[in-house]
């Protein structure tokens, strides 16, 4: 009974990868890299996905990836075992983290922020689990810095115009970085501190 109320999950876990493959290639593999850079110790990847980070992963990292979604996972599993990767995947909603304060030594997401009911309370677990001068680092497609665009995003498509770069003061972090990955501003990468 269980998997057959997960084969939709596997399902549309598996046309999510088919629809964001070319997007993959074209941009998003050049986006992952620096989100990666210099990592190291104990990460917790929230919002793991399919499993898209995982390549990028460092060696010298012990990574820990949730993600609420059990037919994502099982493709993010499938990936890790192919290349040989070195992470525990665990079905977790990021609101509820089952972590001890300060057990990571580094909190790295892509593109989830703008996916959760409430970023401001998964930002607290996130700082919650993050050692006291910890890292946090966030790949995020936000509102353009082109004004305009911006103002058709919100009416057209207001998933990608949110505004989520100014939400990490609010929950106690410091900006560290802000650094536009494209020509308008559209996708971000920021790395922050917990205060």
């Amino acid at each position: 009974m269980r998997i057959g109320r997960r084969i939709p999950e596997l399902v549309g876990a598996a046309v999510y990868d088919a629809l964001m493959w070319p997007l993959e290639v074209a941009w998003g593999r050049g986006w992952r890299k620096p989100l990666w850079e210099g990592i190291a110790g104990r990460v917790l990847e929230i919002g793991v996905g399919t499993g898209a980070n995982i390549p990028f992963y460092p060696r010298e990292a012990r990574v820990v990836g949730v993600d609420l979604g059990a037919g994502m996972l099982a493709r993010a599993r499938r990936k890790a075992a192919r290349i040989g990767a070195a992470v525990e995947l665990i079905e977790v909603d990021i609101h509820s983290l089952p972590f001890g304060e300060g057990e990571f030594d580094y909190v790295v997401g892509s593109f989830v922020l703008c996916s959760v009911r409430n970023p401001l309370a998964a930002l607290g677990e996130v700082r919650r689990v993050l050692h006291p001068g910890g890292e946090a680092r966030f790949l995020e497609h936000v509102r353009p810095r082109d004004e305009l665009l911006g103002r058709m995003l919100e009416l057209l498509a207001p998933h990608f115009a949110k505004r989520t770069g100014e939400l990490f003061p609010v929950a106690g972090f410091e900006v560290l970085s802000e650094r536009d990955l494209d020509k308008r501003g559209l996708v971000r990468l920021f790395r922050l501190r917990r205060t």
